[in-house]
This record gives C-alpha cells, structure tokens and sequence, in this order.
C-alpha cells in the first residue's frame, strides 16, 4: 500500500517513540517482505482510544508499526458513563479499532463510574479512566501506553498550565513519556497536529466520533459558553483569537516552546533530585513531610521551590505557585509566621530548624479550613 505523506509522518512518529523504548524488531523475518504473525509473549503496545479522530489515527499507525515489528498491538476503551450515549460511543470505538486490525482478543472495553471527590468532574473522570488503564496495562504487562494527545494538546496544556502557575513547569507542558505507578506511557504524536490526525483518518477511511463537550468544531468566530470545559473554550475560542491577534500559529509556537522548556526542566530535576534527598524526610504514618530548613536555604530558588512542589505532591496535594511561595518564605524569610492552612486539611509550619507539612491535628482549627 502507498501511504500518504500524512501516514508517512505519523508511522515515522510511531516508529521514533519505539526507538526510544526500545520496542524493535522481534525477529529478522518482520524485515522481509510477506505477512508475519507476532508472538503470543511478544511485547503489548496499548493505545487508549476514545472513538475521536486522535486516538483512532494513533491506533491505525499502531497496528501498521507493530505489524512491521512483531509487536502485539491492542487498545484500552473506557466508558465513564457521564454522556448518555457513552456506551455506544464506546462500543463503536471498539468496532472501528477492530476494523483497523486490532485483534478483538486485545481489545479492552472498560466501565467506570467516575465519583467527584470535589475536584470537578472533568478532574475525576481523567483520574477513573487513567486508573482503568493502569489495571488493563499491569494486568497484560504491557511495554507501553500510548496516548494520542497532539500539539493542539500540548499547546492549550501550556495555556492551561499559565493559569495556575508561573514556573516552567507550565511552559513545558506535558512529557513525551511518563510513568504512573509502574506503567510507562508516552506520547508518540505530541508534535503532530489535529489537522495532521484528521488526514490521516480521512486518507485511511476512518470515522471518528466528535465529543460534544468539544464545542461546534464548524463554527470558528462563535465563542463557547462558559458551561464548556476549559481545554474546549481553549481550544475553540482562545487559541483561534491569539493567534489571529498575534498573526502567528500558537499551537506551532508553544508545543515547539514546551519542547525546549522539558529539555532544561529535566535537567534543573537531575539537580533537584540531588537536593531533595539531602533535605526531605516523608513520614508516611503521619501523613507528614519534614524539610530541613537551613540546608533547603543554601539551594537556588529555583531548586527550592521545586523540592517544595515535590513534597507538597508525595502528600497529593494540589496546590498552586502561592502556597509554594509561602512555604518557601518559611524557609528564608522566617520571623515567627503561624501555620498556614494547604488543601485537604493540611497546614505548614515551622519548627526550629525543619518545616513541616502535616495532617492538622484538629480539622476544626481555623488554620485548617481547606483552601485552594
């Protein structure tokens, strides 16, 4: 079959992030001409698929990469019950990664029933689907988990990221390989754009499913009411306007942005790992982190804060640049502050020479209010 330069680009993607993980060629035989099977222990790539046009066209270019590798390629469908229709939404996204020439027996159509804990629906949904996912993959071993975000996603990540956050953390956006408790995912895609995964499924025949919460796709000069989820009104109302505004093509400069901004911020980590194992003690049994104030002083600011982040993190705790701040002026600026109040009923303070991060005592102090 002769692919398109579209096909072309998003196998070469494919076969670039392989590399890296060091998914190659199981046996001699995949490099000859004629159709080979894979192996019953050969390595499990798994493609998390939605329906829509980013995850159907990752699980097209999956199966043609994995075919060409000896590679076992299936796909992880999660239905979050949320929309009315999401079960046949699910259903028929199973039928088309079927016809695309997932084995059905690799095919993992999950349920979930998505419970908000206060942190928004949309926040809660992506933890139970990202949860299921993780028990698919840790139960076949899969190698991988591809996820098929885009520049287009990585472009209004950073935007979404500048809300909450100044650092660089929120410039660089999303990494190209990740691990959440033991599964490696990665994101193969992430330099190709929407309009590329669009071609890509129009020149293969592919149908996709248009997630409503998206916003009317065919409509460029209406903004979306506030009802929409923010990555949406990202998407269809404010990238469109920057980059009018700005006469340039932010999804092109940002996601290319992120992509610098990851390289020096693994580096600053390779530091900062250095610096948090000399001054963090986590005392899982009292939910509590002890930083060493005076050594965590003598860091730049930039290691500070980030050793900070990570105890705030190992506590699961969301939080924003502002308690970081305060946390830090604990450490350099200290003259007799009281305990501040984190989310979750946690709280900051010092005491001599270390600063603790802990469960409050008492949830009813006023300290202890939850705040964001």
């Amino acid at each position: 079959m002769v692919y398109s330069s579209s096909i072309r680009s998003g196998i070469g993607a494919i076969k670039s992030c392989f590399d890296e993980l060091k998914l190659r060629t199981q046996d001699d035989c995949f490099n000859e001409h004629g159709a080979h099977s894979a192996k019953n222990d050969a390595p499990l790539v798994l493609v998390a698929c939605s329906g829509g046009r980013d995850s159907l066209a990752l699980v097209a270019l999956s199966v043609i990469v994995c075919a060409s590798r000896g590679l076992r390629c299936g796909v992880v469908i999660v239905d979050h019950h949320i929309q009315p229709n999401s079960t046949e939404v699910a259903k028929d996204a199973a039928k088309r990664c079927l016809q695309a020439g997932v084995e059905e027996n690799h095919i993992y159509l999950e349920s979930v029933h998505v419970k908000d804990l206060g942190e928004g629906e949309e926040s809660a949904a992506r933890e139970a689907r990202y949860q299921a996912i993780i028990d698919v993959a840790t139960r076949n071993h899969a190698a991988v988990v591809l996820l098929a975000h885009t520049a287009n996603d990585q472009a209004e990540t950073v935007l979404m990221g500048l809300k909450d956050s100044a650092g660089l953390e929120a410039v660089a956006g999303m990494k190209s390989v990740t691990y959440r408790k033991n599964v490696c995912f990665a994101r193969p895609l992430i330099e190709l754009t929407r309009e590329n995964t669009t071609k890509i499924c129009e020149d293969l025949g592919i149908k996709w499913w248009d997630d409503p919460t998206n916003g009317d796709t065919t409509s460029q000069n209406l903004e979306l009411a506030e009802n929409y989820p923010l990555r949406s009104r990202i998407r269809h109302t404010l990238m469109p306007y920057i980059s009018r505004f700005l006469q340039a093509n932010m999804v092109t400069l940002l996601s290319r942005g992120a992509k610098f901004a990851q390289d020096d911020l693994d580096y600053i980590n390779t530091q900062v790992d250095e610096a948090a194992s000399k001054v963090t003690f986590i005392d899982e049994t009292e939910h509590s982190v002890i930083l060493e104030a005076q050594k965590l002083a003598k860091y730049h600011p930039s290691i500070r804060r980030r050793v900070i982040a990570r105890a705030l993190t190992a506590l699961c705790l969301r939080f924003s640049s502002s308690h970081v701040q305060a946390i830090d002026e604990l450490c350099t600026n200290w003259h007799g502050q009281k305990p501040f109040a984190l989310p979750k009923y946690y709280e900051a303070l010092r005491r001599a020479h270390n600063i603790v991060i802990r469960l409050c005592k008492d949830s009813e102090h006023a300290n202890c209010r939850y705040t964001r």
